[in-house]
């Protein structure tokens, strides 16, 4: 005995997806990649600006760190020229360094150049007829990163190393 199959097959009408549904899905996909794009984009500028900061922070800490190791530091004394026992770093005044790098992308070679400003002054003070020579170092690192501007600043003493 053999069973026969019908020639027609019904399948409900529910059986398949619309062409709106299709749609539907789609539209779905797009705006979840479009949404994750978005966010890993604005994550990458975010790491970018970060990384930059290090950056000009470490050039900012460089040069306050030569500031305060270079030496002799000694205003009160003179060399055998007549000069004051002060390092270039320390000099009364303004100190502009530029080009100074602030971060080298490994990948591309583009380098973030900022400059450096210094001043120096002096915060010298008399006490009991004796001059203590004091300076004042502020720093300040300022750079230019996708059209917007970024600066740094700290500020040191440098005491007469004698």
């Amino acid at each position: 005995m053999t069973t026969r199959l019908s020639p027609r097959v019904y399948l409900p009408r529910n059986a398949g997806f619309t062409l709106i549904e299709a749609v539907v899905a789609i539209a779905l996909i797009g705006i979840t990649i479009t949404a994750f794009t978005i966010t890993m984009s604005s994550l990458n500028q975010s790491a970018s600006v970060t990384r930059n900061a290090t950056g000009a922070s470490t050039a900012l800490q460089n040069q306050i760190d030569l500031i305060l190791s270079d030496g002799p530091f000694n205003p009160q004394k003179v060399n055998s020229d007549g000069t004051p026992q002060i390092p270039p770093e320390l000099t009364l005044g303004t100190h502009v360094l530029t080009n100074v790098p602030i971060y080298r992308e490994p990948t591309s070679g583009i380098v973030v150049a900022g400059t450096v400003t210094t001043t120096v002054t002096d915060m010298s003070a008399v006490l009991n007829g004796i001059t203590l020579p004091i300076y004042r170092a502020d720093v300040r690192v300022t750079y230019t990163y996708r059209n917007k501007s970024y600066s740094f600043a700290r500020s040191t003493l440098r005491a007469s190393d004698i």
